[in-house]
């Protein structure tokens, strides 16, 4: 490191770490148009007690995390600034500093006022900012490795299961159903490989010290071999994984109904089995509409909107989430729908909760709403009106 410009940058860097008053480090404008990454960002971090540097590398298809202890990192973006990328811009609450290379391997620098009033959070691993308590059941699920790093191409569903963590903390804070000495009995309908449950029931246990029995229903064999597996080897003890459609799969009385994913009508047959067992939360995230989109023939208002295929698609996910929330309504349900996460990371990304909440509902108003807007597309019935009536005549 020979450059005065090159060498000051650095010096207030190892000072605003000493200070902790760094918010980032930006690296841009790589000198080749082809070259990856094309963008990378700094930050520091504790990680198992040690200050590091964390970096994120952005590919045009996927984004890369490495850490490196202080002197490694700084070496690193020396590297990066003399072979790889024009600019770097340091990011302090006192100032901003900008280094550009020059002509003939030169380099300058010049400080600006601080965009950021804030410092970088140095008080603790980022790994504790997750709900998760226990990271065992990742490592052995295959999201992380031994060492507890994200393994390749498992970011995205890394950050769905401490999503929806957060989602039911949130939930459960003013849930009346939580109480002193009661086990919370949860059942995810179509558990898959069970990320979110483990999830779940590792918050539930592990995180609230509550008591509770979760149980994952799937149909493919050899993902129940696995789950159940992998729930005695991390002493889950109260974690299991059974075969079973959800259609007809027979769900005892229960606190909480998870349904992820389930394909089309799969979701209602789910959302009915919840009603029937008295579930205090009911959480879905639909998958495919096809039932509806069949069932759309007309609409004077949206017509023109309706003959392209895309945006029919789209309606219908529309009007058949729609029609799930009111149906829950009517049920007695305060219902929610919003974006579980963001489609960067699944495009599976809505999701509708259902709280229990026992007061005077009036029934008839969510079913003239339904029947208005079944009249608009000229839907004859959605599934799940179908699956609640037949359970009201039985």
């Amino acid at each position: 490191m020979t450059d005065p410009q090159m060498q000051e940058f650095f010096t207030h860097l190892r000072t605003s770490l000493t200070e902790k008053n760094l918010v980032r480090i930006t690296l841009s404008k790589p000198r080749s148009k082809e070259a990856q990454p094309y963008k990378a960002f700094v930050k520091p971090a504790y990680i198992k007690g040690e200050l590091m540097l964390t970096f994120t590398l952005k590919n045009a298809t996927n984004d890369i995390t490495k850490n490196f202890s202080i002197e490694a990192g700084i070496a690193e973006i020396e590297r990066y600034l003399t072979e790889h990328f024009y600019l770097a811009v340091l990011f302090t609450t006192e100032n901003d500093w900008l280094i550009k290379s020059a002509r003939q391997g030169k380099f300058k620098l010049r400080a600006t006022k601080p965009t950021f009033k804030e410092p970088a959070d140095f008080t603790h691993d980022k790994q504790k900012n997750h709900a998760i308590k226990r990271a065992d059941f990742l490592t052995e699920l295959g999201v992380t490795d031994a060492k507890g790093r994200i393994a390749k191409d498992m970011g995205d569903k890394f950050k769905q299961i401490n999503k929806f963590v957060e989602i039911i903390a949130g939930l459960l804070k003013k849930a009346d159903f939580i109480q002193e000495n009661k086990t919370i009995k949860v059942t995810d309908m179509g558990a898959g490989k069970g990320y979110l449950t483990f999830a779940v029931y590792d918050y539930l246990v592990n995180k609230l010290n509550l008591q509770a029995e979760v149980t994952g229903v799937e149909i493919r064999r050899d993902l129940i071999k696995i789950c159940n597996t992998v729930a005695q080897k991390v002493g889950f003890e109260k974690l299991q994984f059974e075969k079973g459609y959800i259609g007809n799969y027979e769900l005892p009385a229960i606190d909480i109904l998870i349904a992820l994913h389930a394909c089309d009508t799969a979701t209602d047959d789910a959302i009915k089995k919840g009603i029937d067992a008295g579930a205090e939360l009911i959480i879905c995230a639909p998958c495919c509409h096809k039932q509806i989109r069949k069932a759309m023939t007309t609409s004077e208002t949206l017509q023109s909107v309706l003959q392209y295929g895309i945006l029919q698609e789209r309606q219908a996910e529309i009007i058949t989430d729609t029609i799930r929330a009111l149906l829950l309504e009517a049920n007695g349900y305060k219902t929610k729908v919003f974006e579980f996460i963001s489609t960067e990371h699944t495009g599976k990304n809505v999701m509708i909760i259902g709280e229990k909440h026992g007061r005077k509902v009036d029934r008839e108003k969510y079913l003239r709403e339904t029947e208005k807007l079944k009249r608009e597309f000229g839907i004859v019935e959605h599934y799940l009106e179908r699956q609640l009536r037949a359970a009201s005549e039985e």
